[in-house]
């Protein structure tokens, strides 16, 4: 933070702290009561907390919990209170509960602390074992541990089923983002794709984490599938990677596919939702396609763009 920054921050904690003592603070729940007015500051924690809290104990949650590009609840969400994630605003809601990610707006949390206000910080999810860590451990916040296993249950359920109509074969697939990256080894996106019934590029290619995957590679190892994310209704350059001839050219030889953001943007049961759509599109590829004959048949002294 620059100088001009934090000097808004301290002018910020010490009036809400002025606010706190002439009004009183917060209120504060007992150590086993239930919290019955919840503000959640993050996109994922957001879905947990609809899923797992009623209505009427929920005080605020994120704005972007109305985007129906990145929330699957978006429609619930419309009938919510939202924030914007600022100290002053969830202070004055008088939370007994605020929930944020592990990355969140760090002065807003900073802040609400030394107010007094309890803050619970829950990191993102990058498996499937994550997910049902932070859906016990939100139930358990929020005093609802049977709807909370209740939740597991039913995400292992649909993720067994999956695994039991996978395809058989293995196929190769890649994701591509934006700005030319993908998603390696150590990712909730890649445990998807391999749950899945596919090999995962990135991991392929000893990748980890979000790294950049060159659009030359990516056309030189021809997959059998390419996984885009949604496209933005606004120009951004950031996506003309898109719009490449040479992505053109690997699309005429193998599968592409969009699976809607919603579902694994944040690790929640819906994943398992992103998994059988990407086990519905295996399931549909041809059982040779061009990418695969490209790998097998192409001899090391064909040019990449010349393979058939």
């Amino acid at each position: 933070m620059t100088s001009r920054e934090l000097n808004s921050a301290a002018h910020l904690a010490a009036w809400l702290i002025g606010l706190a003592l002439a009004w009183g603070g917060p209120t504060q729940a007992g150590a086993d009561a239930r919290p019955t007015r919840i503000v959640s500051l993050n996109l994922c924690t957001d879905q947990l907390v609809m899923l797992l809290a009623e209505p009427e104990r929920i005080a605020a949650i994120s704005h972007l919990a109305r985007d129906p590009q990145l929330s699957v609840l978006a429609d619930d969400a419309q009938r919510l209170p939202v924030n914007y994630g600022q100290a002053e605003e969830v202070f004055l809601l008088k939370p007994d509960l605020v929930v944020a990610g592990s990355f969140n707006i760090n002065a807003s949390v900073d802040i609400l602390r030394r107010l007094g206000v309890r803050v619970e910080e829950l990191p993102s999810a990058n498996s499937f074992d994550e997910i049902r860590m932070s859906v016990r451990r939100m139930g358990k916040l929020l005093g609802s541990e049977a709807n909370a296993e209740r939740l597991v249950a039913e995400f292992d359920a649909r993720l067994a089923a999956v695994d039991r109509s996978t395809v058989s074969r293995s196929q190769l697939a890649a994701l591509y983002y934006a700005n030319s990256y993908t998603s390696g080894a150590g990712t909730l996106a890649a445990e998807v794709v391999q749950r899945a019934g596919f090999k995962n590029l990135g991991s392929e290619l000893g990748l980890e984490g979000v790294a950049e995957l060159p659009l030359e590679t990516l056309v030189m190892r021809r997959p059998d599938l390419v996984v885009t994310g949604l496209a933005y209704q606004a120009p951004a350059l950031a996506q003309e990677i898109f719009e490449h001839p040479a992505l053109a050219y690997l699309q005429q030889r193998s599968q592409k596919v969009a699976i809607p953001e919603n579902l694994w943007i944040c690790g929640t049961p819906f994943t398992a939702r992103a998994v059988e759509a990407l086990a519905d599109v295996g399931k549909a590829l041809p059982s040779k396609t061009a990418a695969a004959l490209g790998r097998s048949g192409a001899t090391a002294a064909d040019p990449p763009m010349a393979r058939k």
